[in-house]
């Protein structure tokens, strides 16, 4: 359910990007009234994960045991951006962008990498892993230069672009051209939170929200019987936002240029046109190296892998 836009302050609502937590959900008077007069207990705790803050609240009978899942909850998080992350010195990922394979890769890396071969080929190539090249070719470029790279250089690294030139099998994956990299982070956040979510049901945890800036996740529905409240950010008005969700174990997912960018008027953002690149697309590529048209994407479903929102977004 959507409710209707109406103005309010920064501190009047939960963003959907995690900066201040899950305060308009659970920090209201009448939400901890009813958990202390059910004699329930709510652990709530933020810590920096993924490169974003991320907020698990877990609502339960027993304190102890809240905080015992919370504490599991983060460090499967860890384990799993340990695998995931491109970000990390020595990780998997890491280390197949640099020697253009991996042996022995992690069954959850394998596992990621086909999902995510998978929604290539669903999306015809709108969400594509092999996207990194570029986002490294703008973003150095707009560091060093302030402006974006010419065509010449994009044409310099459109070859290493697609998807079909990742090979997978059950102990390896490997890149068909040198200088080739992936990037997961339109797809490992969302794969983490759902599988810290998934630790959480079966820990036994009834009333959980997950926040991970732009994907969030919930077991059950808040302890006042109602769905957890949720406020999607207008993409153009910081203190401003499009509608209000109600989650009840199911999440959200959001894409949008408004926190990643290369340039202030957010013409230039983190989410390539990858069509564009493609040696051999699968559809009649766009006239823009970034797409410009849509600013935010929302996915609520029952997981909370964005790739969909991504390959919309493109």
């Amino acid at each position: 359910m959507i409710e209707p836009p109406r103005p309010i302050t920064r501190q009047q609502f939960l963003r959907i990007t995690a900066v201040a937590g899950v305060s308009l959900t659970l920090g209201g008077g009448l939400i901890r009234a009813l958990v202390r007069r059910a004699d329930l207990h709510e652990i709530r705790e933020t810590r920096t994960q993924m490169g974003t803050l991320v907020t698990i609240s877990v609502v339960h009978p027993s304190a102890t045991a809240a905080r015992g899942m919370v504490v599991a909850a983060f460090a499967e998080m860890e384990r799993l951006e340990a695998i995931l992350s491109r970000h990390r010195e020595g990780t998997p990922v890491s280390r197949l962008n640099a020697e253009g394979v991996v042996r022995g890769a992690p069954t959850e890396l394998t596992a990621v990498v086909r999902k995510a071969l998978h929604y290539s080929a669903l999306s015809d190539g709108a969400f594509d892993i092999t996207v990194a090249p570029l986002l490294e070719l703008y973003a150095s470029s707009f560091a060093l230069t302030g402006a974006p790279p010419s065509d010449s250089r994009v044409e310099d690294i459109r070859s290493l672009v697609g998807h079909r030139d990742i090979l997978v099998d059950d102990g390896s994956i490997a890149f068909k051209k040198p200088g080739m990299s992936i990037t997961l982070d339109g797809i490992a956040k969302g794969h983490i939170v759902d599988r810290a979510v998934s630790m959480l049901r079966e820990s036994g945890a009834e009333h959980v929200l997950v926040d991970a800036g732009g994907d969030m996740a919930s077991v059950g529905e808040a302890p006042s019987g109602d769905g957890w409240r949720i406020a999607i950010q207008d993409p153009r008005a910081e203190d401003g936002y499009l509608g209000i969700l109600q989650l009840r174990d199911n999440s959200v997912a959001t894409s949008g240029d408004y926190l990643e960018y290369f340039a202030q008027d957010k013409r230039s953002h983190h989410t390539l046109d990858t069509l564009q690149f493609a040696q051999e697309p699968e559809s009649v590529p766009r006239t823009e190296y970034e797409d410009r048209r849509r600013k935010s994407v929302r996915l609520h479903r029952r997981r909370s892998e964005d790739r969909h929102g991504t390959g919309v977004l493109r």
